[in-house]
């Protein structure tokens, strides 16, 4: 089916807009996002380093003093003096002057955890030549959201957005509480990575839910609920890992809370717009009655009757519709300039948050409070994103906050590679772009959903989470490569990034106010409006985005 309900708006509007049945269903579906989030930054102290030395076995360490381990006992060794210890490797002494070094390998080596801190880095020796699986690790995962992007986005339309939402979290708490007792690496990165497959699709359908369930000019409001509870839980988790030092005993922390949304397959219905859309009127209006039981309405039988003849028309027309693809989106030059600056800001902003999150723990000051401030601010962040929207429009914000992400991480970034004793402000200055960022994720979902015109506006959407999610892929490896191959901090790449992404901006147009584009030929610089629709149409704008895959962050 195609084109919009327009009847379905006025039917929302008579069933109480903000009723008890409306707010208490936004408030369950948000809180799947706390197992989202749970899941999206766990590795960031999943994959925490730990403080090593290597030990070779078959020596008995009595004493450690200066890194420097002497010896007793050693059978076979009667001229070995001492042995050195560093991080990846050993030297050993012997009484002839002569010097033995040994590389450790698997089993040989031993954690100096400054705390109780028990990470998989430890657990599985991921240090010295396995070191750059940790960041693998995150990368695989990641790689799991993007195909539950695919898979599921298709399954919702097809099957429900409700069978998709409780299938793919009450799995996610199996695969999670399995996950706690991997016993070795490639048995987390498989589990791991089936878990990202399973988030996206929870994700996607939970806030496609909560968009459907209110009229145009509500969505916004719900959209900062939902988001809200991104900064929240990220500020959960840092009190669980302070809490709960040890990996396993955190990740059954955050997969186990699942269990309480057992509940949900008893009263979480399924969308109304997708009954609609299927022709499952007698199931629709089941629902229909249920909420004005719950809201202590009428039932609105006019508006009914109404709505199942428009559905109806259009059921029978839409296998009429031109199918469009997504070489759509570079069929005009406007359309083509549009696409390629958004791919490359939306897969600046997700690299450049993803990055700055595992980032956090890596500074040497309180990890878990660095990470709780981001979640605080973040939320903020989220919650002002709306008036600043209505107020200086979308891209003047969005080119304020990459330039401002851009300042803040290249200035943490050369001051983290070329001076010492200046912690607190390169935290600061990381927390800044970070909050930027987040900023960043709040404005560029309306922004894209009012370039793209309608008829391919979903196609648009999905394109540009695509890149989103590559950035969350690509990030953990910046962090982990950008030393070693061009020889400077990660931050700086995220700087030099988000100063591009902020040249980008300046090649598309404002629609702040503006008729939003409906066929491929209307996407011009568009149309003031006067000033008797601007908040009506400021509305509807913003609640383009309740049927596109949601972020990142």
């Amino acid at each position: 089916m195609s084109g919009r309900l327009d009847g379905l708006e006025t039917l929302l509007s008579s069933l109480g807009e903000r009723g008890r049945y409306q707010m208490s269903m936004l408030i369950l579906l948000s809180c799947t996002y706390i197992l989202l989030v749970f899941n999206h930054v766990v590795m960031a102290f999943h994959g925490m380093g730990v403080p090593h030395s290597c030990v070779p076995g078959n020596l008995s360490v009595t004493e450690e003093v200066n890194a420097t381990f002497t010896l007793t006992g050693a059978q076979g060794y009667s001229q070995l003096l001492s042995i050195e210890s560093h991080k990846c490797s050993s030297v050993e002494h012997f009484s002839d002057g002569h010097n033995l070094t040994t590389f450790c390998e698997a089993g040989q080596f031993v954690y100096h955890p400054k705390n109780a801190e028990k990470t998989i880095v430890s657990d599985f020796d991921l240090v010295c030549s396995n070191k750059d699986l940790s960041s693998l690790a995150t990368t695989i995962y990641f790689a799991g959201v993007m195909l539950g992007g695919l898979v599921f986005g298709d399954l919702a339309d097809r099957l429900g957005r409700l069978p998709v939402l409780l299938g793919t979290l009450y799995m996610s708490v199996v695969l999670g509480v399995a996950t706690a007792f991997s016993v070795n690496y490639v048995m987390f990165v498989v589990l791991r990575f089936a878990q990202g497959v399973l988030m996206q699709g929870m994700q996607t359908s939970a806030y496609t839910m909560v968009m459907e369930l209110f009229v145009a000019r509500l969505r916004p409001m719900a959209g900062s609920v939902i988001e809200s509870f991104f900064g929240v839980s990220v500020m959960l988790l840092a009190g669980l890992a302070y809490a709960l030092q040890d990996w396993r005993h955190l990740q059954l922390a955050v997969s186990i809370p699942g269990v309480l949304a057992v509940f949900y397959v008893c009263v979480v219905p399924e969308s109304l717009r997708w009954l609609l859309m299927k022709g499952k009127f007698e199931k629709a209006e089941a629902l229909i009655r249920k909420i004005c039981q719950k809201n202590q309405v009428a039932f609105p039988a006019a508006e009914w009757q109404k709505l199942k003849e428009e559905t109806s028309m259009k059921l029978d027309l839409g296998s009429e519709q031109k199918e469009h693809t997504m070489i759509d989106l570079v069929k005009t030059s406007q359309l083509r300039k549009r696409s390629f600056a958004l791919l490359f800001i939306w897969l600046t902003i997700s690299t450049t948050y993803y990055g700055l999150t595992f980032k956090m723990t890596v500074f040497k000051w309180n990890k878990y409070m660095t990470f709780f401030i981001g979640g605080a601010v973040e939320s903020v962040c989220y919650i002002l994103s709306l008036p600043v929207m209505r107020y200086f429009g979308r891209k003047k914000p969005l080119l304020v906050c990459l330039l401002c992400a851009c300042v803040t991480c290249l200035a943490a970034g050369l001051l983290n590679d070329h001076s010492s004793g200046l912690t607190y402000l390169i935290i600061a200055l990381a927390l800044a772009g970070r909050c930027a960022t987040a900023f960043l994720f709040a404005i560029i979902f309306v922004f894209s959903s009012e370039l793209f015109p309608t008829l391919i506006r979903n196609i648009g959407m999905g394109f540009c989470c695509f890149w989103a999610r590559l950035g969350g892929v690509l990030a953990p490896q910046v962090n982990q490569w950008a030393k070693t191959v061009v020889g400077f901090d990660a931050i700086i790449i995220f700087g030099v990034l988000a100063g591009i992404a902020a040249v980008c901006v300046l090649v598309l147009p404002e629609t702040h106010n503006c008729l939003l584009p409906d066929a491929l030929h209307d996407v011009t610089e568009g149309h003031v409006l006067n000033k008797k629709d601007k908040d009506l149409m400021e509305e509807d704008a913003v609640a383009l985005q309740s049927m596109t895959n949601h972020q990142m962050s």
